[in-house]
């Protein structure tokens, strides 16, 4: 079951290991799954900031910073209260709740993380990383061996419906 949060933008603040911090991202579309009973999946569509035309703009470059050094998070801020808000309801609602964090970056790629939530305290909320679980490539499954075979079939049944 999916929830909508937000789908408008929202300003995302990232910190990374090191120091590092990055306050200039938007995320669209957050969105809460619940995958398993207590299983949440935050998904925070980001691919719009590498949308601009300007490449040298800040948006930009935090984006692209974050599809280099995305295993080296370690919290996302969302100061937005209507999201806080929405995730807290769905939180509450679930016994034993576990929360993971996908971040959409099309065409780079898609970052699976599990976080711990914190509220803040001037509004928002504060995701923790806990760990890195894994990248979902945005090429992963289709080899060229796999589109070669595809075209063979075609060939072998002209008369087979495309969906």
């Amino acid at each position: 079951m999916k929830y909508s949060l937000r789908k408008t933008p929202s300003h995302l603040h990232l910190t990374y290991k090191y120091g590092e911090a990055s306050g200039g991202l938007l995320g669209r579309n957050l969105v809460l799954e619940v995958v398993d009973g207590n299983l949440l999946t935050l998904e925070i569509d980001l691919s719009a900031n590498l949308l601009a035309r300007n490449k040298q703009s800040p948006w930009y470059l935090d984006a692209v910073a974050l599809s280099e050094d995305y295993h080296k998070l370690k919290s996302l801020q969302c100061p937005d209260n209507l999201v806080r808000t929405r995730l807290i309801r769905a939180w509450e609602g679930i016994a034993d709740p576990k929360l993971r964090m996908r971040l959409v970056l099309s065409p780079r790629g898609r970052y699976l993380y599990e976080v711990a939530p914190h509220s803040l305290f001037m509004g928002g909320i504060q995701l923790d990383v806990q760990a890195f679980l894994e990248e979902e490539s945005e090429t992963t499954g289709t080899s060229a061996e796999q589109t070669e075979a595809s075209h063979v079939e075609e060939e072998a049944d002209p008369h087979r419906k495309h969906a």
